[in-house]
């Protein structure tokens, strides 16, 4: 089952008897973008904290026990952080996603190649950090050899992911801008959901959310402020 709204993430709900088991939120990074979306991305500092607070607050409020894995740029997180925290949500682990980058370089900062993925829990939920795993760094270490043999194919990931930005030509983009890379939102719903229960995202956009649960078995809670998300959702098998 899919649920699909279009509503402002601070104040959305649905039906009061599900509960979310983890979240996807990726909000604006409120540095200047031009989205072609009613998404206002030059928020004063006060205006999009109140934002993130009240979106994850909501998000609190429709799961018991679960996880919400936000992504952002370094900056923001670190200015995020303790706001998110005053809320119940307990920082887990922090993750750093790598990837390789041709543009966004400058005359005063080191080029931009990654974000961070906060991984945030409610409870005490349960988890797989092997759900994926990375294949031995050492294959030829004599104790790696040991673990091969008895049957063991590689390790969870470090706490830095390599994964490739979906690009405008890549395979399954939607238009929509910074648009998650489907391997990520997989690796977060394997991780922390088993198949059957739900997975939201409040501010679902290109609905890579959705592609993704509907690969993995997971049911999902779509959500945008921009109605022309919905036949992109409606397009997505």
């Amino acid at each position: 089952m899919t649920i699909k709204t279009i509503g402002d993430s601070r104040i959305i709900s649905h039906n009061p008897k599900i509960m979310i088991k983890s979240w996807i939120f990726d909000p604006p990074y409120n540095i200047g973008f031009k989205y072609n979306s009613k998404v206002n991305d030059s928020l004063s500092l006060s205006d999009y904290s109140s934002l993130i607070q009240e979106s994850v607050v909501n998000m609190f409020n429709h799961t018991d026990e679960g996880h919400m894995f936000m992504i952002n740029y370094p900056e923001q997180t670190a200015r995020l952080l303790p706001i998110i925290e005053s809320t119940g949500w307990v920082l887990h682990q922090w993750l750093s996603w790598v990837y390789p980058s041709n543009v966004g370089h400058s005359k005063k900062r080191f080029t931009r190649g990654s974000r961070v993925i906060t991984w945030f829990i409610k409870g005490e939920p349960e988890y797989d950090i092997r759900a994926t795993i990375q294949p031995f760094k050492n294959p030829n270490d004599k104790r790696i050899k040991e673990r091969i043999a008895n049957g063991q194919k590689g390790v969870a990931h470090y706490d830095w992911w390599e994964i490739n930005m979906r690009k405008n030509v890549s395979k399954g983009y939607a238009g929509w801008a910074n648009q998650l890379p489907l391997e990520l939102v997989e690796r977060i719903i394997l991780t922390s959901t088993k198949e059957g229960e739900y997975v939201g995202d409040l501010m679902a956009g290109s609905g890579t959310t959705l592609e993704a649960c509907n690969k993995l078995n997971r049911l999902c809670w779509l959500n945008d402020i921009d109605e022309r998300a919905l036949p992109i959702w409606e397009g997505i098998q």
